[in-house]
């Protein structure tokens, strides 16, 4: 199956719990062994967030779906702390994604994802506020486990947008998010007080703004996220705004940068205009592309990107390199710099 990147777009990480035991020297008898098993397989599904002061199990029927059907990701919207998803990998999915050609960046992973549950830890007030109904909205059944301080930690399961899946994901799917098998993992959670500064604290340590993270739509309208990144040794991303049209159009200058590294296939090129989604800046910056004949992707910005975008830039025209893991690997290049430059900085990443 094609490789998944973890998307790292939140201040969090998972992380199996280990312990050490000292070993017998006697056999142990047969009860004992199988005591033995089940609390290996138990530790082996055991996820600790200690900036969230959050420990649980993850379900024991999961155990033979966990490589090829669910997904997990951590992410942080809109009035939460964080959100632990995990989603359920529809069998089309699975199939594209382990066919698909190292180039092919059209197809998108949230395609074929239904998310499962969600353990989503929020300000208690907030949940019974409008300010968390569209979290309520996406599942079926939501479900308050703890709560701490003024901090609650909730279920969520049994997405509301099954549309995705057909008959044989639904079978599947059903397994998984099983009334029995969401009892299981809420019984299992244990939690104590966090302070939220630690959280902030982590991201800092794990270089949060040394990522970029997206998930959002080229200018003509396809899905498009940062798993996108995966496919290629680098990508150069370009950000501009059309209100800048007057001192700097790249577009011909991205164009021959794409063009440069086409038969390589290792290096991507992307446009990201800061002044969208806004009818007017999408439609004028579509049209410079189409005039330079641009073939390198141009996307629109959303919450993530956008936070980051200002957070961490001067201006535009700004262009930076990222690997694989969507992490930067250079340094700001500020202006309007021409494509021999951005090349020459590639091949030096490169070679």
């Amino acid at each position: 199956m094609k490789k998944i990147i973890y998307l790292l777009i939140t201040v969090l990480a998972l992380s199996s719990l280990t312990a050490c035991s000292d070993k017998k020297e006697t056999a142990p008898a047969e009860n004992e062994v199988k005591q033995e098993l089940s609390a290996e397989n138990e530790e082996s599904r055991s996820v600790h967030i200690q900036e969230l002061g959050l420990l649980y199990v993850t379900p024991a029927q999961w155990v033979d779906y966990q490589v090829s059907s669910i997904y997990p990701e951590t992410i942080q919207s809109e009035y939460t702390v964080a959100r632990i998803i995990y989603n359920y990998i529809t069998l089309e999915g699975q199939e594209v994604f382990s066919k698909a050609d190292a180039d092919n960046t059209s197809i998108v992973l949230d395609d074929y994802l239904v998310p499962i549950c969600e353990i989503a830890v929020a300000e208690s007030k907030l949940f019974d506020s409008y300010k968390l109904r569209y979290l309520k909205n996406e599942y079926e059944n939501g479900t308050e486990v703890s709560v701490r301080g003024d901090y609650s930690y909730y279920l969520f399961s049994d997405a509301t947008d099954k549309t995705n899946l057909t008959a044989k994901d639904e079978e599947i799917y059903s397994i998984l998010a099983s009334e029995e098998n969401m009892a299981e993992l809420e019984e299992s959670f244990m939690t104590r007080e966090f302070d939220p500064d630690d959280v902030k604290t982590l991201a800092e340590s794990l270089g949060l703004n040394e990522h970029i993270t997206f998930s959002t739509q080229t200018l003509e309208g396809k899905k498009i996220t940062s798993q996108c990144f995966g496919d290629y040794d680098v990508t150069l991303i370009n950000f501009w705004g059309t209100y800048a049209l007057e001192n700097c159009n790249e577009q011909a200058d991205l164009q021959a940068v794409y063009d440069h590294y086409k038969k390589q296939g290792n290096v991507q090129v992307i446009n990201a205009v800061i002044d969208t989604p806004a009818a007017e800046a999408e439609k004028l910056a579509l049209d410079l592309k189409k005039e330079a004949g641009g073939k390198f992707t141009s996307i629109m910005l959303d919450e993530l990107l956008a936070n980051w975008v200002t957070t961490n830039l001067e201006g535009v025209p700004t262009t930076i390199l990222v690997n694989s893991e969507g992490k930067i690997v250079s340094d700001q290049i500020k202006g309007a710099k021409g494509a021999d430059f951005y090349i020459e900085v590639i091949d030096e990443y490169l070679y």
